[in-house]
């Protein structure tokens, strides 16, 4: 695997003078050869400022440098000349090269070049060290680097603590007892050993570790609280997205809180989220409140797929919310951004139909629905109540508002259907009882979940045929019951299973 040693100034070169053997980290095996291979020509390596060059070439294998006078900017460039070393196996390369080698320019090669290099490791067995020196003309290497923790072993940071110790901080390796994170040590350069650091404090006089030392700053807008909601002092209150944004392009570590009150609001907040961390950076943490249960499964992929670290439900306490809040620091966000914010909004569905209307325009819309949303893999669900006989059906239907785009109504005989368009199963419970403004309980005495889409067709075609009307006595239905509708604590669906079609009814056991 991959591995970087990095350090603000030249420290790393002093380690790589000491030992390349205990270069590598604590709890590391020693290889059998070593090389090394500088980013810069010869006569350049001769002016740089290390004292002892000479040792320096002695202590390894095999030494190489590069023809050119001026140092490869690209790390694809250098992968290039890497895989043309002839090295043998079990034999350990460390490169030695300025940070401008990983500039953030470079950051979308970073992937496929480490993609590309971990593939020629495999073949050659060969474990390679980068050493990265001059960190701190390239503050964001860091946090590039965490983003791509999945394609790196370790990254570590070198420090010095006197003239013969040397601070080792693991920010993150794979071992074989599992990951190690912010793991700290003294080495001893004369004894060559690592001393475990239980007290941190001299993390905060390291510029370069700044990037796991989060500012708690929460920017939000005033929108947020609910009524009787008292925020903690961190908090911090703007009246516009413009005014936040502002505010952090001076402060990339803090976190920023985004209420959420309508599905109408989604992309607007879902582009603020890609320009927030387009602008700054990985680091930064960014929290969507829903204050109305209004975003679907399907808009929160496309929040998370916008820079989001996390969402919040409507039905998250504010006490809990806040902890979340807290949960989160240190975060880095991993996920990768389009080049363009229109690549995103390629992605979400788009409904011309929504509300209430007869069955035979009802029927030809979700049939329209399903073959959409299957198209982008996205769960539905067709809902059938069955209304009590006390209750009048009109009532029943003027009593639910459809909040979201995509979901229909309609009304058949003494049935109510309900289309929800990208829901998960288990949210049809808690979304059935959020549109009607009374209990469910309360109005009908049962009801059915079709998920599976001939099943909701075949459903749909029996409510539509003509010889279905208010003159003519129903047939029995394929799932009959007389048990009343459940409540919250209990059971509170029935999923319709799909039967032969030569046989004309199947009772659905409680």
């Amino acid at each position: 695997m991959t591995n970087f040693i990095l350090s603000e100034d030249d420290n790393v070169i002093n380690l790589l003078e000491t030992d390349p053997c205990r270069l590598r980290g604590p709890h590391v095996a020693d290889s059998d050869y070593h090389v090394l291979l500088l980013n810069t020509s010869y006569d350049c390596y001769q002016k740089l400022s290390i004292k002892n060059k000479d040792k320096l070439l002695a202590l390894y294998n095999e030494v190489f440098f590069l023809k050119c006078s001026n140092s490869l900017k690209n790390i694809v460039q250098l992968l290039d000349d890497i895989e043309k070393i002839p090295v043998t196996s079990n034999t350990t390369l460390f490169v030695l090269s300025e940070s401008s080698l990983l500039s953030p320019d470079n950051n979308e090669q970073l992937s496929a070049a480490l993609s590309r290099l971990k593939v020629w490791q495999l073949k050659s067995n060969i474990a390679v060290y980068f050493c990265i020196y001059d960190v701190r003309h390239n503050k964001s290497l860091v946090s590039t680097l965490l983003a791509h923790c999945n394609q790196i072993e370790s990254v570590s940071l070198v420090s010095t603590s006197d003239e013969i110790n040397y601070h080792y901080t693991l920010l993150f390796a794979h071992t074989k007892q599992g990951i190690i994170t912010n793991a700290d040590y003294y080495f001893d350069a004369n004894q060559k050993t690592y001393t475990p650091i239980e007290d941190k404090a001299y993390l905060r006089n390291l510029s370069i570790t700044d990037t796991i030392n989060d500012n708690r700053d929460i920017l939000t807008l005033a929108s947020l609280l609910r009524e009787n909601e008292v925020p903690p002092a961190q908090f911090r209150f703007f009246e516009t997205p413009e005014e936040i944004l502002e505010a952090s392009l001076t402060n990339k570590k803090a976190t920023i809180v985004l209420p959420c009150v309508s599905y109408e609001a989604i992309e607007g907040i879902s582009r603020l989220a890609y320009q927030l961390r387009t602008s700054c950076g990985l680091e930064l943490k960014i929290i969507i409140r829903e204050l109305i249960q209004c975003i679907s499964y399907f808009d929160e992929r496309l929040l998370l797929d916008s820079g989001v670290n996390l969402i919040v439900p409507a039905e998250v306490s504010f006490s809990h919310f806040v902890s979340q809040t807290l949960a989160i620091q240190n975060q880095v966000y991993v996920g990768q951004l389009p080049d363009k914010y229109e690549d995103l909004l390629s992605l979400r569905p788009r409904y011309s139909y929504s509300g209430q209307s007869d069955i035979t325009l009802f029927t030809q819309h979700v049939k329209s629905l399903i073959s959409q949303q299957m198209s982008l893999n996205i769960d539905f669900a067709l809902i059938r109540l069955n209304i009590l006989p006390s209750q009048d059906i009109t009532e029943c239907a003027s009593l639910c508002k459809l909040r979201r785009d995509g979901d229909l109504l309609t009304t058949g005989d003494s049935v109510i259907y309900v289309f929800l368009s990208a829901i998960r199963a288990n949210d049809i419970d808690d979304v059935l009882n959020g549109i009607f403004h009374l209990k469910v309980s309360e109005l009908f005495s049962s009801y059915y979940v079709f998920i599976n889409p001939v099943d909701i067709i075949e459903e749909l075609t029996n409510a539509t045929a003509p010889h279905l009307n208010k003159n003519v006595k129903t047939k029995p239905t394929r799932w009959h019951t007389s048990k009343p509708l459940p409540s919250h604590k209990t059971t509170t669906r029935t999923y319709a299973k799909r039967v032969p079609l030569e046989r004309k009814s199947q009772r659905v056991l409680p």
